[in-house]
């Protein structure tokens, strides 16, 4: 009975009751579609945060551009262009205030680490041997010598008693040798045949290598603030002196360091580098995908984090030392190099340190393979792996316990220094990093189009607040204005059945049943409208988006595009949004309702029959 009278106080009032109703539904409407979007973009975020990482990569500038002159001795002076770098910036000028890290930037060093099979496989190099000259002469062109003990080299290559052919090629002012007189050098081949009137016995097609001699026996020690270690024998060096083999010669400061080179030249052939790193992705073939896990997982944040022993190798190091994924790997690491990567292998100035010895292992432990991955062949832009790269944590080797075993020393670059910061925060990077005023570093960032993606959300955000806003308010002056106007117009309905002996609650009941059963099916029919509407709108923006690799600006770097498929599909609509908004604005609608109604009720019947009467 009391729903029909309900009903019946509806139709007595159509225009009234079908405006509450359709104003209803659309507060509900724009609840709905407001907490839906705000939600969906809420989840998408979360889930683009597993998606997308932020790297930022550090290079030096060049600060000039020169041009220099070099010898041929073939063709004669060559004419280029190179850029030069200025003073050296050490990397913990990247440690600064405000920079928000999630991992620092860190120049990465490569060490060298022995392992048992021939890993830099080139022939004809860094031979180390005593030779006589022919003839007397100089070696302007292609000049014989007889070699006469091989210190270091594998004999396939020369042996006591082989005829072989040296070239001051790029000396101006060639060497001169006497013959009868012994010589001890380092032979290097560079890819160059003989050459010239000594030589013309020989036919081209026979492609005899000629060597370029090399003296020095310096060595190139650094500190980790990049200074060069002090090295008396290398400050009284000249640079085009060649050494002479005479009695006692191998007692001396020079000699002992000949041979200290011979005995640890297959050091150069048997060293692979190893590069320390925080994650995977911070060495950029990763993060581009052009270098992938081929056998194996990948090693875990937690295995970076606490330095596990583990360690990735690429697949044709795992050929050559007949490794799988889960077997062992001792590396015995003695030298480390901050110069820039060489796809080829890692090859130092020299592996004497400022005391004229090999440098001894400063660390060696047993690694788990936990990964095997494979580089694509790019080309060469300073950001490529070596061939037979391994990678490992960096807290899996104690703190700066490589400092006395720097063997080479570079800049910064893109391919040795990178850093990851939380997605969307590049703007406030910069700023905080302008505000140090180092001009001569450029960084560069990589987030995969995140940037883009997040403006795009960041709209839909603000368009899902205004929805909201607009709700609630509008529901708010809604359910006020109609809740009085029902209420009022009904006083004296409200006298007549107190008199009746209708009791407060009975009488509350009577005359709000129709006001809820309108707020109601308003809300019902809004918060499906808006569900769907929500539902459309994820479906609107559901494509494939074509995004830079990195986000275009003054300082963050351009690649290649790539397509990326950002699908709004399985981001519907929650049903429990939609059910929690109809239940709020209910709740609400009963609030608002009973709080008219309790201020009607709270007046004698006759006190309300006097105040219709004036």
């Amino acid at each position: 009975m009391t729903l029909y009278y309900g009903i019946k106080q509806i139709l007595r009032s159509p225009l009234k009751s079908i405006l509450f109703l359709l104003l209803a539904g659309v507060s509900a409407f724009l609840l709905v579609l407001g907490s839906s979007l705000w939600e969906i973009n809420r989840t998408m975020l979360e889930e683009f945060e597993d998606l997308f990482m932020t790297v930022g990569t550090v290079e030096q500038k060049i600060d000039h551009v020169e041009t220099y002159k070099i010898w041929d001795a073939g063709n004669g002076y060559e004419y280029g262009q190179r850029g030069i770098r200025g003073e050296r910036i050490p990397s913990a000028v990247m440690d600064f205030e405000g920079a928000g890290y999630i991992l620092e930037a860190k120049q990465r060093p490569n060490f060298g680490a022995l392992v048992d099979q021939k890993a830099a496989a080139v022939s004809h190099m860094f031979m180390i041997v005593e030779a006589t000259p022919i003839e007397s002469g100089t070696a302007d062109e292609s000049f014989p010598m007889r070699a006469e003990k091989v210190l270091a080299g594998d004999e396939f290559e020369l042996k006591a008693g082989d005829i072989f052919y040296i070239c001051d090629h790029s000396m101006e002012e060639a060497r001169s040798f006497e013959a009868g007189t012994t010589y001890i050098m380092m032979l290097n081949y560079v890819g160059m045949v003989v050459h010239g009137s000594r030589v013309e016995h020989i036919a081209p097609e026979d492609h005899v290598p000629e060597f370029i001699p090399v003296s020095s026996v310096a060595s190139h020690q650094y500190t980790m603030e990049g200074e060069r270690v002090y090295d008396a024998v290398a400050e009284a060096e000249e640079e085009h002196d060649i050494d002479i083999v005479t009695e006692g010669f191998y007692e001396t400061e020079r000699g002992k360091r000949w041979l200290e080179m011979a005995k640890t030249r297959d050091y150069l052939f048997y060293t692979v580098p190893v590069t320390p790193t925080d994650r995977t992705e911070l060495l950029m073939p990763f993060y581009w995908k052009d270098a992938q896990i081929s056998s194996g997982r990948d090693i875990t944040e937690e295995e970076y984090a606490e330095g596990k022993p583990v360690c990735l190798i690429s697949s044709s190091l795992a050929v050559l030392l007949r490794k799988e994924a889960g077997d062992k790997l001792t590396l015995p690491l003695y030298c480390a190099d901050y110069s820039p990567t060489r796809k080829e292998g890692m090859w130092v100035s020299s592996i004497l340190n400022a005391e004229g010895k090999a440098y001894p292992i400063f660390h060696e432990q047993e690694y788990e393979i936990v990964g095997i991955y494979t580089a694509a062949s790019a080309t060469r832009n300073g950001y490529e792996l070596c061939i037979n790269q391994v990678i490992i944590p960096w807290n899996a080797v104690p703190e700066n316990s490589w400092a006395d075993h720097i063997a080479g020393m570079g800049y910064m670059t893109g391919g040795n220094t990178s850093f990851e910061i939380p997605n969307g925060t590049i703007e406030d990077f910069m700023a905080a990093w302008e505000k140090q005023g180092v001009e001569e570093l450029e960084i560069r960032f990589y987030d995969n189009g995140y940037t883009n993606l997040q403006t795009g959300l960041e709209s839909r955000k603000l368009m899902a607040v205004i929805f909201l806003a607009s709700g609630c308010i509008l529901a708010l002056m809604i359910l006020c204005f109609f809740a009085n106007t029902f209420i009022t117009g009904q006083r004296q309905r409200i006298a007549v059945e107190r008199l009746l002996g209708r009791t407060k609650g009975q009488c509350a009941f009577s005359l709000l049943t129709g006001f809820f059963l309108l707020a109601a099916l308003g809300t019902a029919a809004g918060c499906g409208a808006g569900r769907m509407a929500a539902d459309r709108a994820v479906e609107a923006t559901e494509q494939t988006m074509e995004f830079d690799e990195a986000f275009s600006s003054a300082v963050i770097a351009q690649a290649d595009t790539e397509e990326i498929e950002i699908s709004g599909a399985g981001q519907k609509a929650d049903a429990g949004t939609a059910v929690g908004a109809g239940i709020g604005l209910l709740l609400t609608a009963v609030l608002i309702g009973s709080g008219f109604m309790g201020q009607a009720l709270r007046k004698e019947p006759l006190q309300i029959l006097g105040e219709l009467e004036e």
